[in-house]
């Protein structure tokens, strides 16, 4: 595949871009879609274009807000072009039964897939990629995140109330006055872990938290061994409105395929006060009280 035109002009960083390099990188963008059909997964995007993640992201989502891309599924996720009339932004062909191994092929990288890992082995890949690539992705910008299953012997309220990983973020929507604050919940399971429990886990983070999602370790080994016990997962989520990824290198964000994605309720405002007082760390509290000012 050839490089979109204009490629070696795109600037490094978006810190002071003219609006004709924000155009410019816009078009590279769109050139670049549109040679691989009008859709494409975020990270061949990136290796094509060989912008940096956070040029991308930012192009991206300008791209999104004008109405001219949509957001899709598939590993890693995806974009896709969409007409200027007559176009549904609500379907997704990647979703509706196209495989996303059209859109998004496999590098070198992701071909290889790690062994059977405990699930503290997992935390700290996920949350790097939670952080790094999964935000970027769901268009959060200000984020503080913790590996929270790391509080010892701590008291935070019984089972079920400790969730491996919590993401805390502030949103401004570029059509909707105010800010929308999230705080998302994450129970990470290995590979032999597979069953509904998992599920009844995130349902009880729920309870005082704004989405909550399970994240599952499948290797190729456990994919084969399991494909029932995933299929009953995505079932009981979908049923609850609990979020479900999975993912073959938790290191990898192009392995992830989120399956499920979170409904987004509002709990008691006083439940997730005392949620956030309990999980997060006295800086990342601090953080957060900046962002309330």
């Amino acid at each position: 595949m050839s490089t979109p035109h204009g490629w070696n002009r795109i600037p490094a960083s978006l810190e002071g871009a003219s609006e004709e390099e924000l155009s410019r990188c816009e078009g590279a963008l769109l050139e670049a879609l549109g040679a691989q059909g009008g859709r494409g997964g975020n990270t061949t995007l990136v290796r094509v274009l060989g912008w940096s993640s956070e040029v991308y992201w930012a192009i991206r989502d300008r791209l999104v807000d004008q109405g001219r891309l949509a957001l899709g599924k598939g590993k890693g996720g995806s974009v896709r072009l969409l007409e200027r009339d007559g176009f549904d932004a609500t379907v997704d062909p990647i979703s509706n039964g196209a495989s996303s191994t059209a859109v998004v092929p496999s590098s070198p990288a992701s071909m290889s897939t790690p062994g059977r890992m405990r699930e503290d082995e997992l935390y700290d890949p996920v949350a790097r990629v939670l952080r790094e690539s999964w935000a970027s992705d769901k268009r959060y910008r200000d984020l503080v995140l913790e590996v929270t299953a790391r509080q010892g012997k701590r008291e935070t309220g019984g089972k079920w109330t400790r969730p491996d990983i919590t993401l805390a973020t502030m949103t401004t929507l570029l059509y909707v006055p105010g800010k929308v604050f999230d705080v998302i919940t994450f129970e990470v399971k290995p590979a032999d872990a597979l069953d509904v429990t998992a599920v009844y886990g995130a349902l009880a983070h729920r309870r005082a938290a704004t989405r909550s999602y399970v994240w599952l370790h499948v290797t190729d080994e456990a994919s084969r061994a399991s494909a029932e016990n995933l299929e009953a997962l995505i079932a009981e989520a979908k049923r609850h409105g609990i979020g479900l990824i999975t993912g073959s290198d938790p290191a990898d964000y192009e392995t992830w395929d989120e399956h499920v994605e979170a409904v987004r309720c509002e709990p008691d405002p006083q439940k997730l006060n005392d949620f956030i007082s309990v999980q997060f760390s006295s800086g990342s509290k601090d953080e957060l009280v900046k962002w309330m000012r």
